[in-house]
């Protein structure tokens, strides 16, 4: 087999990659519905990444180039965890079968001040795009396209930890914040000398997630990526089984306010009915065994068929632990002096409140299901990132953006805008199963 260096594996497939957009472009980003050409792209550029990468063309001929990953040795937890944990990482159980799937190398684009459902190399990314605006326009290329999900990037980031690799991106105006002569070409909006963004692939190879000429770039800054499968509601913590949010829930409808997809996750890591949706605890009431109430912002469930009284009040009677367990969901909150996971609503209003991932603590027992879907950091862990957590509904963002310095990294989770938010530091990936 004939031996190429990085730099000219990455000259090859870059070469095809920047002809099929500016193809694209030529056409007036109409999309491309030529089955020939469409057919010698992809193979050209399987060949070109040994398979790793590939071009979908949706139902209008719009074109993303995709990388794939899949359910291998290297997708269990023990190769992640270097360990002996059990099981294969979320991202890959979809509708409860175990299937490969695929992520834009590139974040959409954006051209002459319009986002376009691509992912293309030497693009703007796209921003000034709201979650329910992002979501809309990636499911309608077609069936099997989404959002990228939380347990999509939470493998990401897992993977990169597990190969000791920390990507860069545009952090810093265009730089890399911990390494300033790594720079991306500028696009778009700037303010005096700075330029926000940079064009999707750009930047060094370091700022791929796995430091190769065929991963996902741009995974680190740039723009904020609006995430799917994830959010909090006055910081209870709420997701999708697996990774049904890129199988039969990556729908706009599945997503919604008010959708009964939802579920959050109890302190023992099952999904259960979120807090909004059960019922208050009542005096003089008769509960079955298992029966589940709020009381005093706390989740409670019944040991015993019982009936109510002053002294089993959940919590709060001097005998109530003989009929009632504490029973609560994971939250993100506020102790009024850090962020902590727990399980009960506290603190959260209006304020901004922040801790760098791998600073995150606890006051409960953590699940390993919070571990697995990357919302509390592993013991090992000490990755770059920040969580932000925020009152009301808040839809989950990835990565950090083009100014957030110390604050971006792979495991960096902003769960501080609502769905309706948009500027120019909010973008969106793409995801294909």
């Amino acid at each position: 087999m004939e031996q190429y260096t990085e730099n000219e594996l990455a000259r090859n497939i870059f070469a095809i990659e920047d002809e099929l957009t500016s193809l694209w472009l030529a056409g007036g980003m109409t999309g491309i519905t030529d089955a020939q050409v469409q057919k010698d792209f992809r193979k050209r550029i399987e060949i070109a990444s040994f398979g790793r990468n590939t071009v979908r063309f949706d139902v209008n001929g719009q074109p993303s180039v995709l990388v794939k990953f899949s359910p291998d040795d290297k997708s269990r937890l023990a190769y992640l965890y270097a360990d002996s944990t059990a099981g294969m990482q979320s991202a890959f159980i979809i509708d409860g079968k175990a299937k490969p799937w695929y992520r834009g190398k590139y974040q959409m684009g954006r051209v002459n001040g319009t986002n376009y459902p691509v992912c293309l190399r030497g693009l703007e990314p796209w921003y000034n795009i709201t979650f329910n605006a992002a979501q809309a326009a990636i499911v309608a290329k077609g069936a099997g396209y989404c959002l990228p999900t939380q347990q999509m990037e939470t493998f990401i980031a897992l993977a990169c930890e597990r190969n000791g690799f920390e990507p860069g991106g545009n952090t810093s105006y265009g730089s890399y914040y911990y390494a300033q002569d790594e720079k991306g070409i500028a696009s778009g909006m700037y303010s005096g000398a700075n330029y926000y963004h940079t064009k999707g692939g750009s930047g060094p190879l370091s700022w791929s997630h796995d430091g190769t000429p065929f991963g996902c770039f741009d995974v680190v800054g740039n723009t904020w990526k609006w995430t799917g499968a994830l959010r909090t509601v006055n910081g209870e913590i709420q997701t999708f089984a697996d990774n049904n949010g890129a199988g039969t829930l990556s729908t706009v409808a599945a997503h919604a306010v008010d959708s009964a997809s939802w579920k959050a996750i109890d302190v023992d890591g099952n999904l259960v009915t979120p807090e909004a949706g059960v019922s208050a605890y009542a005096d003089a009431t008769v509960y079955a065994a298992d029966a589940i109430v709020m009381h005093n912002g706390v989740r409670y469930k019944a040991l015993t068929n019982h009936t109510s009284e002053s002294a089993t009040e959940p919590g709060v009677g001097a005998s109530w632990e003989i009929v009632w367990v504490r029973k609560g969901t994971l939250h993100y909150a506020w102790d009024g002096a850090k962020v902590l996971l727990t399980d009960h609503a506290e603190g959260l209003d209006d304020t901004s409140r922040s801790v760098a991932f791998s600073a995150l603590t606890a006051n409960i027992s953590v699940p390993a299901i919070a571990v697995h879907l990357g919302l509390f950091p592993k013991a090992s862990g000490n990755y770059k990132g920040t969580l932000y957590i925020r009152g009301g509904e808040r839809m989950a963002l990835r990565g950090g953006n083009f100014n957030n310095t110390i604050d971006a990294g792979v495991r960096s989770l902003n769960l501080n805008n609502d769905r309706g938010n948009s500027s120019s530091f909010i973008g969106s990936g793409l995801a294909y199963t």
